[in-house]
């Protein structure tokens, strides 16, 4: 059985339930709530090396960061949404894309949306004063337009003919840009992709 440690309003932890949904794998669901810092235990750490979300069991292995999950649950249950071997590199790339920059832009950015400045300062491990909204807008853009020009080009990130683990990693986030005040009618081409992946079969909304 597996079981998903899960919070809501977490664009990782939907990327994992989104993915679910799309390969038909039923999953336990445990909350986690990391805005009363519950994560910030020992066991929890015994699951997750950082204490953060999400993070599952199957069986006895134990797995953390949602890019990792995406990739266990693929590996093990739904191949179909690994990339071709000539695209597998190109799948890589955009599931480093969804860890790096647009953890570092869109995805901080979103959290000064929807939680005070100092939550959102504390979970970024810095300090209120050193928040850098106006970096963080011009990093969501510069991210933002290098997807549009990408899905400008192809249906997919990976290239492939059908989406693949690189998608809904990106797509995380990129479902939540109305949160972070991001007119997504700028970018024509990632929001054709956003309803791309909605009319996937077994799609669920963010929150579900």
């Amino acid at each position: 059985m597996l079981t998903l440690y899960d919070h809501p309003r977490s664009g990782n932890c939907y990327k994992v339930r989104l993915f679910l949904a799309l390969i038909g794998k039923a999953c336990q669901s445990t909350f986690v709530d990391v805005l009363a810092r519950k994560n910030q235990t020992a066991a929890f750490e015994r699951i997750s090396a950082f204490q953060q979300v999400p993070a599952m069991t199957d069986g006895d292995i134990t797995v953390w960061d949602s890019h990792a999950i995406l990739l266990h649950l693929a590996h093990h249950y739904a191949p179909e949404w690994l990339a071709p071997l000539p695209r597998i590199g190109a799948m890589h790339a955009w599931l480093s894309v969804s860890a790096n920059e647009i953890a570092n832009s869109l995805q901080p950015l979103r959290l000064t949306r929807v939680v005070s400045h100092a939550e959102a300062a504390h979970h970024l491990g810095v300090s209120e004063a050193l928040l850098d909204i106006p970096g963080m807008q011009t990093r969501t853009d510069r991210v933002l337009r290098g997807m549009d020009k990408r899905l400008s080009e192809h249906r997919w990130l990976a290239g492939a003919d059908a989406p693949t683990v690189a998608d809904i990693a990106c797509y995380g986030y990129a479902a939540l840009a109305e949160e972070a005040a991001i007119d997504v009618a700028a970018y024509p081409a990632m929001a054709a992709w956003r309803e791309r992946i909605r009319q996937l079969p077994g799609y669920v909304t963010p929150g579900t």
